[in-house]
């Protein structure tokens, strides 16, 4: 919900309005956060949804939800604002002619660095998932525990308890490199271990509230402020950097 490449200038985000259904791009705000005041201006009473969340990668990997009830509610916080869906059918999801092949290496390796709000619900928070075929994570499962799956299930590093986070707003990193699969959260390793069960297969669409798949009673409720994603593993300097800025930035 901020800015984060200097030489984007398109929009943050495009909200629909529940009183009426109309939707309107965003900007940013002088303090390189999405424009709240703009937002609250435009909303007045309203509650407001997610239509878009744009890629600012130049892609065009933007996160999308065209069908109004599956659109995530955003709640524009001056501090954390955030969408967060209602565990039914809420999700966005980004279309590339390959799905999970395109958005990662192949369905193998990639990074994901988010800072999000656990719950606990038997919930997948991102990603693609038709039964143990899966690149996704929960954030938190119903045990409390977070989850990261990038490939078959089940490895045997895949889990961390995460009952303290829940509520709270952390910043935590999913890494699948050439050998390992790995865990972070709030800058500290979590778990780091072999991943020896394959890579993901499927051809289907990445979403952010829930993984694109066959468990539709799995949608999500976790909190999004920032996702951030790349198709490959990146290294441990890389990921602290990223990991530092956005938790001076969010002040969490």
């Amino acid at each position: 919900m901020r800015v984060l490449e200097s030489d984007y200038n398109g929009p943050i985000i495009r909200l629909r309005r529940a009183g009426d259904n109309a939707e309107q791009d965003f900007g940013w705000s002088d303090n390189d956060i999405v424009d709240i005041a703009a937002i609250n201006a435009w909303r007045g009473a309203n509650n407001v949804f997610v239509h878009t969340w744009y890629d600012q990668s130049g892609l065009g990997r933007n996160a999308v939800q065209v069908t109004r009830n599956r659109q995530p509610r955003f709640i524009p916080d001056i501090n954390n604002p955030h969408f967060q869906g209602d565990g039914n059918n809420d999700h966005l999801l980004i279309d590339t002619p390959n799905g999970i092949q395109d958005v990662t290496n192949n369905g193998n390796q990639g990074t994901v660095i988010g800072i999000m709000r656990a719950t606990r619900k038997a919930q997948h928070t991102f990603g693609v998932l038709n039964n143990a075929n899966r690149w996704s994570s929960h954030v938190n499962w119903s045990n409390q525990n977070l989850y990261f799956d990038p490939g078959i299930c089940c490895n045997a590093t895949r889990s961390f308890n995460n009952n303290g986070n829940v509520g709270v707003w952390e910043i935590y990193s999913f890494i699948k490199n050439n050998t390992n699969v790995i865990a972070r959260s709030g800058g500290i390793e979590r778990f780091n271990g072999a991943h020896v069960t394959g890579r993901c297969t499927l051809n289907t669409d990445f979403t952010i509230g829930w993984a694109n798949g066959n468990q539709p009673q799995h949608h999500a409720t976790t909190s999004f402020t920032e996702f951030i994603m790349y198709r490959t593993n990146i290294n441990n300097i890389q990921i602290q950097e990223i990991e530092q800025n956005s938790i001076t930035f969010w002040n969490i």
